[in-house]
């Protein structure tokens, strides 16, 4: 019989919610890292390239869904896609497949930079680690 664990891998890299309201760091829609985490609490510490730290509630951080949940959409929704966001949904399933820490990056930051495209392959932190979210975007 197999043991169920509760242990969750957290994602490599993270998108702050471009719609976030109140961020001290002012760091909406830019990619970061996770530096700490207490799950229990809600509580998120993320890195940034310029060596700014923030600190998020799971509902403000954005990470990706699994490729396959992107190919399903791209086979969905081909024939109402513009070249440029099927192309980058596209690329990002492939970067994904690889899973490296540079391919992932690379994939998020084609999220960054195309936000038609930014719920097709992305989902909230909260929904990906199961967490139960009342609050909303407030951090």
């Amino acid at each position: 019989m197999k043991e169920e664990t509760n242990e969750r891998q957290l994602p490599h890299y993270l998108l702050v919610h471009p719609d976030l309201k109140d961020d001290p760091v002012h760091k909406q829609g830019e990619i970061g890292f996770i530096t700490a985490a207490i799950l229990n609490t809600d509580e998120f510490y993320v890195g940034f390239d310029d060596h700014q730290v923030g600190f998020y509630g799971a509902d403000a951080l954005l990470t990706f869904k699994e490729p396959g949940d992107i190919y399903d959409f791209l086979h969905e929704n081909a024939l109402t896609l513009s070249v440029d966001d099927f192309k980058d949904l596209k690329n990002i399933a492939l970067l994904l497949d690889h899973g490296t820490e540079k391919h992932i990056r690379t994939a998020m930051e084609l999220v960054k930079k195309n936000g038609n495209i930014h719920d097709a392959v992305t989902i909230g932190l909260d929904q990906f680690l199961g967490v139960d979210q009342t609050r909303g975007l407030k951090r």
